[in-house]
C-alpha cells in the first residue's frame, strides 16, 4: 500500500474524494506533447516559426491568402509575425492578414494599419525575402521595412505591382490546429493533458485562457466533452454531491491542481480525471456549471478565447490596438456576437477619433442607434440624437466606399459624416440594409 502524506490525508477528509498517492501523481503528471496538424493546405511546410506559425509558400492573390492555410489554421496578423518570427528571416514572400500601408523608401520604411499611403487594392505590404524575390516567382519592390517604425527590420515590403505571395499561417484557436468544442463569442475547448502551470500552451496565437466567469457566460447550454482548465485558481465549497467553486471563498486545492471544468466526475478521452463533478459557480446548483476536479487531478485541456478583437479569431481590419473591424453579416441586435470576449461594439465617436483616413473594407455596425441627416450619399451625416430615425434595428453604420462588401452587406447611402456632412467618415446604410459586420472596441 502506497503511503499518503499528512496533507494528502487531510485533504481526503476535507474533500470527501479519493486522492492519488504522490507516486501516482508524479506518474500521471507527464504532459502530453502538442502534436500540431499540418499548417499548409498542400501538406507541406516551407518554414516553421514559434507558436505554431508556419510559412506556406505559394503564389496567390491577397484575397485568396487563406487558401494556403490548412483547416484549423488561418492567416497570421502582422503583429503575430512580429511576435513569433524570432529573428528567422523569411525564405519566401508571405501575405499577412492585414491591409498594410507604407511610409518611407525601400530599406528605410515602415508599414502600418491606418497611417501612411495605401497600396493598390489587393496588393498590400507583406513579408518579403531579403532580395524581394522567391522560388515561386513572387516579387517585392520594397524590402527591409519595419512594423510601425523603420527599425528594427521586420522584413516587410512589396506593394504596387506585386500581386502574389505565399501566406503565414497560425493555428485557429488551439495550438495543435484542432478544436474539440466551439462555444459562443469565439471560446473554444482545446483538449490535452497539460499541467495547470502550462495550461496556456494549449491556446493558439491570438488566444488566451478563458476565465471561469467567461465559461459560465459563453457556454450557453453546451456541456463540456473534455476536462478543461480556466485561468482561475478555483477553490471548492460543499461536498462531492453538492458543490460550487469560487475565486475568493472556500478551500484551496493543492498547488497546481485547482478546480476546473469537467465533463463529469471521472476521466475524459485524454485520460484526465476529476474527483468531483457537476459543481456550480459561486452558488450550489442549479444551474450546473460543470466544475470539478481538485486534488490528485494534475492535468486537463484548456478553454481559450480570442484576444484579437473578433470572435472568430480573424481580424479583417486593425485601426488601433483597441479598435478593429470584424467582418460578418449579423443583425444590429446581434452585433456584439462578432466581438471577442472583453470587446464590444464601438461608439461612433471612437471611430471618428481613431480611424484616420482609413476607409472600412467591410460594412460595420457601431454600438450607436444612429439617425440620418441630409439628402443622400455624399451629402449626409449621422447623429445619435438629431435627424430621422431609420427602421427599427437598421440604423446607420459604417460602409465601404462602394456600399457593398464581400459578405453581401449593402448600404443605400454612403460617404456620410458625423454630425456634419464633412469630413466624410464613411457612415451610411439605413432602411432595408439589415446586416453588417461590427466595429469592435475593448
Amino acid at each position: 500500500m502506497k503511503r499518503l502524506t499528512l496533507g494528502a490525508m487531510l485533504l481526503t477528509v476535507a474533500c470527501n474524494v479519493p486522492i492519488e498517492s504522490e507516486e501516482d501523481l508524479q506518474e500521471s503528471s507527464q504532459e502530453s506533447p502538442l502534436v500540431p496538424g499540418v499548417p499548409c493546405a498542400d501538406g507541406s511546410m516551407e518554414q516553421i516559426f514559434s507558436g505554431g506559425m508556419a510559412g506556406c509558400a505559394g503564389a496567390v492573390t491577397w484575397s485568396n491568402r487563406a487558401s494556403l492555410c490548412a483547416a484549423g489554421f488561418r492567416p497570421a496578423t502582422a503583429r503575430e509575425w512580429d511576435t513569433l518570427f524570432n529573428g528567422l528571416a523569411p525564405a519566401h514572400n508571405y501575405w499577412t492578414n492585414d491591409d498594410l500601408r507604407y511610409t518611407g523608401a525601400s530599406g528605410a520604411c515602415s508599414v502600418a494599419y491606418v497611417s501612411g499611403t495605401a497600396c493598390p487594392s489587393g496588393q498590400p505590404m507583406r513579408v518579403c525575402t531579403a532580395s524581394g524575390n522567391d522560388a515561386e516567382g513572387n516579387q517585392c519592390n520594397w524590402t527591409g521595412c519595419g512594423l510601425l517604425a523603420n527599425t528594427p527590420n521586420r522584413f516587410f515590403g512589396g506593394c504596387a505591382g506585386n500581386n502574389t505571395a505565399g501566406t503565414l499561417c497560425v493555428p485557429r484557436g488551439c495550438a495543435d490546429g484542432t478544436i474539440e468544442q466551439t462555444f459562443s463569442r469565439g471560446m473554444v475547448g482545446c483538449a490535452g493533458a497539460m499541467t495547470w502551470a502550462n495550461r496556456a500552451a494549449l491556446c493558439g496565437p491570438g488566444y488566451r485562457l478563458a476565465t471561469a466567469a467567461e465559461w459560465v457566460n459563453l457556454r450557453g447550454a453546451t456541456a463540456p466533452t473534455h476536462h478543461y482548465w480556466t485561468s482561475d485558481d478555483l477553490k471548492y465549497n460543499g461536498t462531492s454531491t453538492a458543490c460550487f467553486v469560487s475565486t475568493t471563498s472556500g478551500t484551496a486545492c493543492p498547488a497546481g491542481s485547482p478546480m476546473r471544468v469537467c465533463k463529469a466526475a471521472g476521466t475524459d478521452p485524454e485520460g484526465n480525471t476529476c474527483n468531483w463533478g457537476n459543481c456550480g459557480y459561486n452558488a450550489l446548483p442549479p444551474p450546473n456549471a460543470y466544475f470539478g476536479g481538485c486534488a490528485g487531478n494534475p492535468t486537463a485541456g484548456s478553454l481559450c478565447v480570442p484576444t484579437s478583437g473578433c470572435a472568430d479569431g480573424t481580424v479583417e481590419q486593425v485601426f488601433t490596438s483597441n479598435l478593429v473591424g470584424c467582418g460578418g453579416a449579423v443583425t444590429w441586435p446581434n452585433r456584439d456576437t462578432l466581438c471577442a470576449p472583453g470587446w464590444g461594439a464601438s461608439a461612433a465617436t471612437t471611430w471618428t477619433g481613431q480611424h484616420g483616413s482609413a476607409a472600412p473594407l467591410f460594412n460595420y455596425w457601431t454600438g450607436d442607434n444612429l439617425r440620418y441627416l441630409g439628402s443622400g450619399s455624399n451629402n449626409c451625416a449621422v447623429s445619435t440624437t438629431s435627424g430621422t430615425a431609420c427602421t427599427t434595428n437598421q440604423p446607420m453604420r459604417l460602409c465601404t466606399p462602394g456600399g457593398t462588401d464581400a459578405f453581401g452587406n449593402q448600404c443605400n447611402w454612403t460617404h456620410c459624416g458625423y454630425l456634419t456632412n464633412t469630413p466624410d467618415h464613411f457612415f451610411g446604410g439605413c432602411n432595408g440594409n439589415q446586416f453588417a459586420g461590427t466595429l469592435c472596441r475593448r
